[in-house]
């Protein structure tokens, strides 16, 4: 009995130095993971936003035009689906990578507080002898999943989903930066200002291209949701179910 007092202050101890503890290792990696998701979809973000400001101005051009009567013309026009198309698509990476940023800062504190009632079941354990058996197991359990599963989950995430969708990733990533080598670079362009013949090529290049830069951008943005949200869900899942198990047994 004394032994096992021991043993349950002890652990309580290290709940407590968890909650307490500024670095701690488990959430600073869960944490790098994150960040290393949001980096990647910040330079994706970036891409989309140049390339959308390209399609914008490239819409805008316009040329002298007579036939019964004279006027303007905007030939670029027809980029105008394209060019929504990737602002919803360049929106919706902007959403993943918020969303990831918010899960960066909220890691420490859920874990704080999950340790916490672990903490608390401990001390429970600790200082009773008899009875309160069903509620501290199962702050115990639940506490544990709360403090340690996210953390877990984001850990586990990092080396699964580097070998399941890297390859793909990489792949997309570099049609990306093909199809839109030449936009929004002044060295490609020439010392003067881009005029309707460099518009034209590039945006001659991008409607060619436009089912490849649509299917890769659906691409990236789906291992970013994939690697940040799904596997980690999946993982925290089965995690519950095992939490879930032990609090009622």
């Amino acid at each position: 009995m004394i032994m096992r007092r021991a043993a349950l202050a002890l652990l309580c101890v290290l709940a407590l130095t968890g909650v307490f503890l500024r670095d701690n290792p488990l959430v600073n990696r869960a944490q790098d993971y994150a960040h290393s998701v949001a980096v990647a979809s910040a330079a994706t973000y970036v891409t989309l936003r140049t390339l959308n400001a390209f399609l914008s101005t490239a819409q805008e051009l316009e040329v002298g035009v007579s036939f019964i009567a004279s006027g303007t013309a905007r030939p670029l026009k027809v980029l105008e689906p394209i060019d929504d198309t990737v602002e919803r698509v360049a929106a919706m990476v902007f959403g993943v990578m918020v969303a990831t940023g918010v899960l960066a800062v909220a890691l420490g504190p859920m874990s704080a507080i999950g340790l916490s009632l672990l903490a608390a079941a401990l001390a429970i354990w600790t200082l009773s002898s008899k009875g309160h058996a069903g509620l501290p197991r199962r702050l115990a359990w639940y506490g544990g999943f709360l403090g340690l599963a996210l953390p877990i989950a984001l850990i586990l995430s990092q080396p699964l989903a580097e070998r399941l969708t890297e390859g793909v990733y990489q792949l997309n990533v570099a049609m990306i930066e093909d199809i839109t080598a030449n936009v929004g670079g002044s060295a490609a362009l020439g010392e003067d200002e881009p005029g309707l013949t460099e518009y034209r090529q590039l945006a001659r290049n991008l409607w060619s291209r436009a089912d490849e830069l649509i299917s890769a951008l659906l691409a990236v943005l789906g291992v970013q949701i994939f690697r940040i949200f799904i596997l980690p869900l999946i993982l925290i899942g089965g995690l519950f179910v095992v939490a879930r198990h032990y609090a009622r047994d």
